[in-house]
């Protein structure tokens, strides 16, 4: 008789029935703590995984049970969509009867409601709320069904609610901790715009590049400044959300990437007004800008770092900790040294063979392998046929932002909230044999950038991934005429 589908999670759930169930558990478990790499021995998998609990393998694997059960919720839902219970031992973070009453003021507010009545309802609601719970409550909408472009335009009224009630939370963290530097970059981000908000009060919020130049070259100046936010946005959508999607964390933290990408055009709309002395377009829209910037702040230190440091592992921290450097910090920002942490162990593989591989034609070693494809003048990436990223080329200066945090993750994931429709036509269509290549081209800074995707198939014409070139073809785009290896001679 067949077992019933695993639709629960307890600490006394075995390891065998979720492998039963999901048996891409295997791997994932694997990701999760190389001690669970042992389950990918089949003798090994028939010895333990038909005995041990959850709960035993947490306790052998140095994890907590909450910790696993919230991995293996978030890898399930990854693969297959579906959403388990988890029992975890912690509690709840939120009460059913509250999560039911705040689904009910977002819903009226969201329908037009009175914005006074549901401030009034809400601030009773989380007069007494952990910093998780509305988080939970995103979490739960995204699960309903709820588009995150809904949930986006909610969460803008929802933080006008949330403003004069939710409170940050004290973080203690020692400096050089990923989340000290996320919180100190905050309070640069607020100097900067205490700054431009002082600059707005001393022109009656009317600056003009005529009537008041001063105060408008400080406009520009601080401007640019926070434009060093990017940085910090980057790290958040490349590193943190990318291990609080192992946790099944994933409604929140794709609306708050979204709100990241308004910020982001208002920004640079706000700049380019700016510069070409727009002083109405600057003067309607640079509060609204500060605003945003303002609540994004108060939402990252009331909700999404401290339920990070509920859900993150130590050796998760390490590991972004280890990778904040492809990206880098706000110009004024150096990280500490406080923070003493046991070091990551190397990502390769303990037992790499010292002999050739062989190729399609030809043998290279590993090292010339990995040698060639950093030093290729093009930025390679592949997603195989489960829309998992598996590799990128490591070069030394990238065109866009990527750190060792994307490995693992899901490409969609990988892009901002408004264009993942267009990932999912493509890789559909890659899959279907209707496609071969995607192309896109676009001025990025003084490069311009020809971004390629290609559908990658074996000999069977069986779909394997897709792989992505990204080049910059500026001085490409400049060349005429003809130059000949001979003519080397001649310029050398």
């Amino acid at each position: 008789m067949a077992a019933s589908p695993i639709s629960r999670l307890t600490p006394g759930t075995l390891v065998g029935d979720l492998i039963e169930s999901f048996p891409f558990l295997v791997e994932e478990l694997g990701h999760f703590n190389p001690h669970y790499r042992a389950l990918q021995d089949p003798q090994m998998r028939q010895m333990m995984a038909k005995v041990a609990t959850l709960e035993m393998a947490a306790m052998r694997g140095g994890v907590t049970v909450d910790a696993m059960m919230q991995f293996i919720a978030g890898a399930v839902q990854r693969h297959t969509g579906r959403t388990l219970i988890v029992d975890s031992t912690l509690g709840q973070t939120v009460s059913p009867e509250r999560l039911e009453a705040f689904r009910k003021i977002m819903a009226k507010l969201h329908a037009g409601g009175s914005l006074e009545e549901a401030q009034r309802d809400f601030a009773n609601l989380v007069r007494l709320s952990l910093p998780g719970e509305i988080a939970e409550m995103e979490q739960h909408l995204i699960r309903e069904g709820f588009s995150v472009n809904d949930i986006k335009k909610m969460c803008d009224v929802h933080l006008q609610v949330v403003n004069p009630s939710l409170q940050k939370v004290d973080i203690a963290v020692p400096s050089g901790h990923p989340v000290h530097t996320f919180v100190s970059e905050n309070r640069l981000l607020e100097l900067t715009v205490s700054h431009l908000r002082a600059i707005l009060a001393a022109t009656n919020n009317a600056p003009s590049p005529t009537s008041h130049p001063e105060a408008w070259r400080e406009l520009t100046t601080y401007l640019d400044k926070l434009g060093e936010i990017d940085k910090h946005y980057l790290r958040k959508e490349h590193q943190l959300f990318s291990y609080l999607e192992r946790y099944g964390f994933t409604g929140p933290s794709t609306v708050m990437w979204a709100t990241h990408d308004d910020i982001r055009a208002l920004l640079k709309a706000v700049r380019e007004a700016c510069a070409k002395h727009d002083a109405d377009f600057v003067a309607a829209n640079i509060l609204p800008l500060l605003g945003a910037v303002s609540s994004m702040i108060q939402k990252e230190e009331s909700i999404l770092l401290p339920t990070a440091m509920k859900l993150l592992s130590e050796e998760d921290w390490i590991a972004i900790k280890k990778s904040e450097h492809e990206i880098g910090y706000m110009q004024a920002f150096i990280p500490g040294t406080e923070w003493k942490h046991s070091h990551v162990g190397s990502s390769q593989s303990e037992s790499l063979p010292d002999g050739r591989l062989q190729m399609n034609v030809g043998e290279l070693t590993l090292e010339q392998v990995n040698l060639i494809l950093t030093n290729l003048p093009v930025e390679l990436s592949y997603v195989d046929e489960n829309d998992t990223v598996r590799y990128y080329s490591n070069q030394p200066h990238k065109i866009f932002a990527r750190t060792p945090d994307a490995i693992g993750r899901k490409v969609q994931n990988c892009h901002p909230p408004k264009s993942v429709h267009l990932v999912n036509q493509i890789l559909t269509e890659f899959r279907r044999g209707t496609r071969d290549v995607a192309e896109f081209w676009i001025p990025f800074g003084e490069m311009f950038v020809h971004i390629r995707y290609f559908a990658i198939r074996d000999k069977d014409g069986t779909y394997r991934g897709s792989l992505e070139v990204v080049q910059d073809v500026a001085k490409i785009k400049t060349l005429e005429g003809q130059r000949r290896l001979l003519e080397e001679e001649t310029t050398s």
